[in-house]
């Protein structure tokens, strides 16, 4: 390792930002003179990363989103490339994102650069050859599901792999003790917090969605409002055509966990965020929609029987699904009536969420991701 080392990192999700902004800090407790650069979003850059290219212009979910920016992301991939060649970094450090950082981890061996790949792809729900491939392009996978450990050990032993925990429970430890109490909302409310996601598509596929089961809830419900969190990297104003006219709704820029602690149920899309729900307790119903022909490929193709991460990791389950033609308003509105007229079933279902932040283990991934990084980059 160079007197000045240099480490490449590249995030493509506003997930992943968080998690890479977190390891970089970790490394520069120990490494104060690091240097990092890389393709991230505003997490990273506020983490002092010299960007290459923004994450928000690379976060597609889809074939035909793929192929509708193909050369903004060939662009990307190309200079990231021509980075590598020329800067040669003691380290590449991959955050999830495996369309692209598959590519990434290929030039980077072909360069004979070390690789960390930190949060592995999901391999293990679809497209489980690609374990294999992944063996022979990274020197290290630390993963952030206790099952994934035991997944790789059997489709690729060669694999060197670590159960290093999750990094929400690292973003968790530092908010400790935040409730909050001054969202913008009307003070004898029952809240409802509604989470889309974070990309265009999810956007575009659950806002209607999910304003619409609002709709149906608040007419049967008069005591509630919504607030959405606008997740970071998001432009507020992507969501302007959607709100038009609609009533009971406080809009917020981030603050999705401060959402979470006063909330008392959550409408959430399939992804990172059902995972920080489950973390903060909070009962929710989880959907899931994107275009037809991207839905009938997935369901060719994943191997698992749940899409939420805290039934992944319960086995059963635990919250409910709406997936594609089950999600709409009428349904998302009733599971969620259902939940909010139920205190047992809250109860309980807050129970199981529990259970599955114990299985995450404690804080610290990104202080033990650090640790392999370091590793890696002293051999």
């Amino acid at each position: 390792m160079t007197s000045s080392p240099h480490v490449v990192v590249v995030a493509g999700e506003a997930s992943g930002d968080q998690h890479g902004a977190r390891l970089v800090q970790a490394l520069r407790l120990a490494l104060p003179g690091l240097k990092v650069s890389g393709i991230g979003g505003p997490a990273l850059a506020q983490a002092g990363v010299e960007l290459l290219a923004r994450s928000e212009d690379l976060a597609l979910v889809g074939i035909s989103e793929v192929l509708g920016k193909l050369g903004l992301i060939l662009r990307a991939l190309s200079g990231l490339k021509r980075h590598l060649r020329q800067t040669r970094p003691d380290l590449v450090i991959l955050v999830d994102f495996p369309d692209f950082n598959f590519r990434v981890a290929a030039a980077s061996k072909k360069m004979g650069l070390k690789v960390l790949y930190y949060v592995s792809p999901q391999v293990w729900a679809w497209r489980q050859a690609r374990a294999l491939k992944l063996a022979k392009l990274v020197d290290h996978l630390a993963v952030v599901f206790p099952f994934e450990a035991e997944f790789y050990q059997k489709i690729a032993p060669r694999l060197p792999v670590t159960f290093v925990g999750h990094p929400l429970l690292d973003e968790l430890e530092s908010d400790s003790g935040f409730v909050g109490n001054d969202l913008p909302v009307p003070r004898e409310a029952e809240l409802v917090g509604l989470l889309p996601g974070s990309r265009m598509s999810e956007i575009s596929h659950l806002t209607p969605l999910l304003l619409d089961a609002a709709g149906i809830m608040r007419r049967e419900r008069p005591s509630l409002h919504f607030v959405l969190p606008v997740a970071p990297g998001l432009d507020r104003r992507a969501l302007d055509p959607y709100l038009a006219g609609v009533q009971g709704l406080t809009v917020v820029p981030g603050r999705a966990r401060q959402v979470m602690a006063q909330a008392k149920v959550l409408l959430v899309a399939s992804g990172t965020a059902t995972l920080q729900a489950a973390l903060a307790g909070v009962p929710m119903v989880v959907v899931y929609k994107t275009g037809r022909f991207n839905y009938a490929l997935g369901k060719r193709l994943i191997k698992v029987e749940h899409i939420a991460m805290p039934n992944l990791i319960a086995g059963r389950a635990l919250v409910p699904e709406l997936i594609q033609g089950e999600a709409t308003p009428q349904a998302v509105a009733r599971r969620a009536l259902d939940l909010l007229a139920d205190d047992q079933a809250r109860m309980e279902m807050k129970a199981g969420l529990a259970g599955v932040a114990l299985k995450l283990g404690g804080p610290g991934a990104s202080r033990r991701t650090a640790e392999l990084a370091l590793t890696l980059m002293g051999e």
